[in-house]
This record gives structure tokens, C-alpha cells and sequence, in this order.
């Protein structure tokens, strides 16, 4: 398994997790504070698993994975504004959805190079 591949597959359960995050917001359920803790930490992981595959690479990387580098990283900073530092409470499913369809945009561009 290269590296490439590991981060996909981190990224990929971050997204079930963010999945997850959506179910419970429209069924109105609670959950504990650091599912999203959990969730981010998830995310930071796969960008540092991606950066070292990308940025420290022996042989060349196809340019699309340093694109999904980037899209991916600000989906992450994205999340870590709007849900952490920003706290915000109107308009979280919206904001949700748009943190999670970069990340998707992301781990699309990311799949393609990884598999």
C-alpha cells in the first residue's frame, strides 16, 4: 500500500465520519464534542500522510495529487474555521455540505491518482 493510498483511505473515513455528522444534525441528535475533535484530527492526519507522499516524493507526482493536496487542505481549514474558531450555529447544514463537497472534490482528485 503507498502512501497515496493510506491517505485516500484516511480521507475516506473522514467523510463516513462526516456522513455521520449530517444523519445526526437532520435527525437532531446529540453527540459527543469530540466526534468532531475526532473527526478533524482524522483529517489533519490524512493531509500530513498526503504531504509527505506529495511534497517528499523520490519520483516525480502526478499534478493531481497536489491539487487534491490542496483542495483537501482547504476543506480542512474550512472546517476548522466555520465549526472551531467561528462556532457557528445558523446555517450549519449548509455549511456542512459545502465543507464536505470540497473535501469529495478532494478525495475525487485524490482517487484518481492513488488507484
Amino acid at each position: 500500500m503507498t502512501l497515496l493510498q493510506l491517505a485516500f483511505l484516511l480521507f475516506a473515513a473522514g467523510a463516513c465520519g462526516g456522513v455521520l455528522f449530517v444523519v445526526l444534525g437532520v435527525l437532531k441528535v446529540r453527540y459527543p464534542r469530540w466526534f468532531g475533535a475526532g473527526h478533524g484530527l482524522l483529517g489533519l492526519a490524512a493531509c500530513g500522510v498526503l504531504g509527505k507522499a506529495v511534497l517528499l516524493a523520490d519520483a516525480p507526482v502526478a499534478p493531481q495529487a497536489t491539487w487534491a493536496l490542496a483542495v483537501l487542505v482547504a476543506a480542512l481549514l474550512g472546517g476548522v474555521t466555520l465549526f472551531r474558531l467561528l462556532a457557528v450555529r445558523r446555517g450549519r447544514l449548509v455549511l456542512a455540505l459545502g465543507h464536505g463537497g470540497l473535501a469529495l472534490v478532494g478525495l475525487y482528485l485524490l482517487y484518481g491518482v492513488a488507484y
